[in-house]
């Protein structure tokens, strides 16, 4: 398993300039010590072909991969011409991609109201088949994360169903333990592990000592270690402390249990 780093773990800080984005990419290596960086596009500085040749020669110079590009995409749209728009921002995101070395874009379902839903299904259907056809042309899968606050796939059932709708190889999972609404989300996440090519370890909880007290990384990590998961890990700090402080620690917490789990980086 490898270890990456969410930058929405820093999105405080980076807002508030008292960290640069290129700062936070050399804290990947010196400082946390990992092997890749989740880049959450809206983070990005800029986008132009010269700026993000830049960045990735400054990551390959620190031995950094791009384990995912990760935009805040939303296919849930009522008109065709918003479809193709959604459709045409997620494939913006794959060019940028394809230019950074990352082999995952990440990707959203989207949100509606609950009561559009339904209507509004064979919309996500379409456009993630479109953009999937697109990423195939770049050797890019594009991961879906499962997310809850009204989104379309809030627990794995409705999930499984995209996926199957879908039916696309380059469609697969960005598997975020903390985003699952289902009565066991445990055994969601251990369901999911075979479509998992990239996942976000949420911490949000986490005690001066360096214990997450929302969820049970014990269970976590039992499920990583039955399926013998390969790819990146990306944490992902969402708690209210100090990010600067706290993401460090963060990793630290993670290191621990892959010690623990006999689970080589």
């Amino acid at each position: 398993m490898k270890l990456s780093l969410c930058t929405w773990s820093y999105n405080r800080s980076l807002a508030s300039k008292k960290i640069t984005f290129e700062d936070m990419i050399r804290l990947c290596a010196i400082e946390l010590k990992i092997g890749g960086v989740d880049i959450i596009a809206e983070l990005l500085p800029r986008t132009d072909k010269k700026y993000l040749c830049g960045l990735k020669k400054m990551m390959t110079d620190l031995n950094l991969t791009v384990s995912s590009v990760s935009p805040g995409n939303n296919y849930g749209q009522e008109t065709d011409e918003a479809l193709e728009g959604a459709i045409a921002y997620v494939n913006k995101w794959v060019d940028c991609a394809y230019i950074l070395g990352s082999p995952v874009v990440r990707i959203f379902a989207g949100w509606a109201p609950k009561e559009k839903q339904a209507k509004l299904w064979p919309n996500v259907v379409k456009g993630m088949k479109a953009s999937a056809e697109y990423a195939k042309g770049f050797g890019i899968t594009l991961a879906i994360e499962p997310h809850n606050d009204g989104g379309f796939l809030p627990t794995s059932v409705e999930t499984f169903k995209l996926l199957r709708d879908v039916n696309s190889d380059y469609v697969k999972l960005n598997l975020d333990t903390g985003n699952y609404q289902d009565k066991d989300n445990y055994a969601a996440v251990d369901k999911s592990m075979p479509y998992a090519v990239h996942m976000h370890g949420k911490i949000h909880k986490l005690s001066p000592d360096g214990r997450e007290l929302e969820f049970d990384y014990d269970k976590i990590f039992q499920i990583l270690k039955k399926h013998n998961y390969r790819g990146f890990f990306a944490v992902e700090y969402e708690g209210k402390e100090d990010e600067m402080e706290y993401v460090p620690k963060s990793f630290e917490m993670i290191r621990r249990f892959m010690k623990k789990y006999e689970i080589s980086s």
